[in-house]
């Protein structure tokens, strides 16, 4: 399957964003990189939204691979996360997250209770990609 036209628009050590005009995706992957500090959180997620600047959040759909991402949930790190996440997604079409777990789903599922724009949590990638609608090969995107 090909890439279509995914191209890179950001990356840092602990995400690459990928943007497909075609297929109207931003594709973000974590890294199994912690953050360090809810500075760098909060860094990487101001890199982020600039670069998603360029892009018409109500035409587009987002995709999330979380599943490399450490689970954390300290008080701190969370509200900090929480705020982000919130920003992150609002105001896409639709969005979907891909996860590791069970567990991991129930913690997005808490997180993103009361957004903007709902989003739909998945354990298996062609699942995620079914519900948006778009055909990506994950496998040939390098992790950040």
């Amino acid at each position: 399957m090909p890439l279509h036209g995914l191209r890179e628009i950001e990356r840092d050590p602990y995400t690459a964003v990928h943007h497909d005009p075609a297929q109207q995706l931003v594709f973000i992957r974590r890294s199994s990189l912690p953050f360090p500090s809810i500075e760098e959180l909060e860094q990487s997620f101001r890199r982020i939204e600039q670069a998603l600047r360029i892009i018409s959040r109500p035409r587009s759909l987002l995709l999330v691979d979380a599943r490399d991402a450490p689970m954390r949930n300290d008080d701190g790190f969370e509200v900090t996360f929480g705020q982000a996440h919130a920003r992150l997604f609002q105001g896409f079409k639709r969005a979907a997250v891909i996860l590791r777990s069970a567990i991991g789903v129930l913690q997005v599922g808490r997180l993103s209770r009361g957004y903007v724009t709902p989003v739909s949590t998945f354990t298996r990638p062609e699942d995620a990609l079914l519900h948006l609608g778009v055909r990506v090969d994950l496998t040939q995107l390098k992790s950040p």
